[in-house]
């Protein structure tokens, strides 16, 4: 069987197997693999998890020694990050109140830090009133929110809606498995970001990046598509 299939991985995450687990992802990228195919490959492994949860085929036990495994996978991977130039731009990052699922948002952060932004992550389960003093302290260019259950979209509306207010006017980036399933446009405005795969975080950071380069005098930019 294929090593890089995702539900290789995502057995040897539900049986907790962090040795084998590195083994993987390592071979992975010492493959050639780029540290966004790696999260691509991550992502649909959690993915796959999730699925087996809802069809009962494993526990909710399973399910968080799964993201346990996947917390220290990442956490090793943060070293692989080209940290060497300082950065430039802000963004904070959390998961909405009630949101216990965190780990798109660590994928994410490491994925911003290689494109030289300086991350906030505040977590998972972050009310509202301390996320917006979060942002009014440390000013980030984007805020990054997580969201992967239905429940809690009433509350994705206001989070972007308080954020969107501001005066400085944050851009709102919202990810989370949800968006795999179904079009949260009307949950934000037009100038929301949904992202809901690898591949739109990519555009988004181009056009971000030749925005910013237009900007200050159409000098040349540091954009970095792994």
């Amino acid at each position: 069987m294929d090593n890089h299939d995702p539900v290789v991985l995502a057995k040897s995450l539900v049986e907790g197997k962090i040795q084998k687990s590195w083994l993987i992802v390592g071979s992975y990228i010492e493959n050639g693999s780029s540290l966004l195919d790696t999260y691509r490959l991550i992502t649909s492994t959690m993915y796959q998890i999730g699925q087996w949860w809802q069809e009962n085929k494993i526990s909710v036990a399973d399910e968080h020694l799964a993201t346990a495994t996947c917390d220290y996978i990442l956490a090793r991977l943060q070293f692989t990050v080209n940290k060497e130039k300082l950065p430039s731009k802000r963004a904070l990052l959390f998961c909405v109140e009630g949101e216990e699922h965190y780990i798109g948002l660590k994928m994410l952060a490491s994925l911003l830090e290689k494109y030289k932004w300086e991350v906030g992550n505040l977590g998972a389960n972050l009310p509202l009133p301390y996320a917006i003093n979060s942002i009014e302290k440390r000013r980030p260019e984007v805020v990054g929110i997580s969201i992967s259950q239905v429940h809690l979209l009433p509350s994705l509306k206001q989070y972007i809606n308080e954020i969107e207010s501001l005066t400085y006017s944050p851009t709102a980036l919202v990810g989370g498995r949800l968006l795999q399933h179904y079009d949260l446009t009307g949950y934000g405005s037009t100038q929301t970001v949904f992202i809901n795969e690898i591949e739109q975080f990519e555009q988004w950071q181009f056009e971000n990046a030749l925005k910013q380069s237009l900007v200050s005098g159409g000098g040349k930019y540091d954009v970095i598509i792994a």
